[in-house]
């Protein structure tokens, strides 16, 4: 099950403070540049039969037409900001204080200032994880607790969005085949991430024998014997790699049910994580 601890309440709250104040919420972006930051609009379905998926349609609807309210996504049903876990939850509204979507620090301060006033309730707060060109970038976490949310999990942006693609597909899936979906979804990201930080000429090929760009595992195999390599590094490499075998065994499978899934995607993951931590990207 996803994990909610903020109550409906409390994000209601939230959602009426932006309604009620006329908060911009994709501020200086067009909406569907904003929501592109968090979802693959290509993927998700649109509403409008004549249109073939959510970025066209909101597109339509909100910068051709413009008959959509202002406050219309937080009642749409494809993003479900209202009844997501925690941590989709409060990243929508960190995504509303980005520099780039917001970029007046005041302001943003003053957003934070007044979600915290009702995230507090729930044992929850945003605060300034680290700076962009001199302005607060937030990231949150539980209060009394050292656990972080990152504003961008790696900074890799197609393997961010695919992330948060397999996240939602999880919540959403409900039959064998959208089950298997997110084993698919997560091998691209396997190959998303190695395509991205294998470097032939640094990292090699372990027999080798050069393999294909999409050969995802043995490029990300010879990344963890190169950048884990001495005896010191022994128990982190073995695990990163088996966590890597783990995954990628998991993502064939021919048959799928929600555990499958999950454990699919909570591998997938790992090897991110693993690989953004050896990378730097979290320091």
């Amino acid at each position: 099950m996803t994990e909610k601890t903020i109550s409906e309440a409390t994000r209601r709250d939230i959602i009426d403070y932006f309604v009620l104040s006329n908060i911009p919420w994709s501020g200086r972006l067009d909406e569907p540049d904003f929501l592109s930051r968090l979802y693959d609009l290509s993927e998700l379905p649109s509403t409008d039969r004549r249109l073939k998926n959510a970025k066209s349609d909101i597109r339509q609807h909100r910068m051709n037409f413009v008959d959509w309210d202002d406050d219309w996504v937080f009642t749409d049903n494809r993003f479900g900001i209202l009844w997501v876990s925690d941590d989709e939850f409060i990243r929508f509204f960190c995504e509303t204080v980005h520099p780039i979507v917001q970029p007046n620090p005041d302001d943003s301060r003053a957003i934070v200032r007044q979600i915290n006033s009702y995230l507090k309730k729930d044992g929850w707060e945003i605060f300034e994880e680290k700076e962009l060109s001199g302005r607060p970038v937030f990231g949150s976490r539980k209060i009394g607790s050292k656990a972080i949310i990152f504003d961008e999990p790696t900074g890799w942006n197609q393997v961010d969005r695919q992330i948060q693609e397999i996240r939602l597909r999880l919540l959403e899936a409900d039959s064998e085949e959208k089950f298997q979906t997110i084993g698919l979804l997560s091998r691209e990201t396997i190959i998303s991430l190695a395509q991205i930080v294998y470097d032939p000429d640094k990292h090699g090929y372990p027999d080798g024998i050069k393999s294909s760009s999409s050969d995802a595992a043995r490029m990300l195999e010879a990344f963890f014997i190169t950048e884990l390599s001495g005896s010191s590094n022994e128990e982190a490499r073995g695990l990163a790699k088996n966590i890597l075998r783990l995954a990628n065994a998991l993502q064939h499978r021919r048959t799928a049910d929600y555990r499958m899934a999950a454990l699919c995607a909570e591998t997938t993951t790992s090897v991110v994580n693993l690989v953004a931590i050896i990378m730097g990207r979290y320091s």
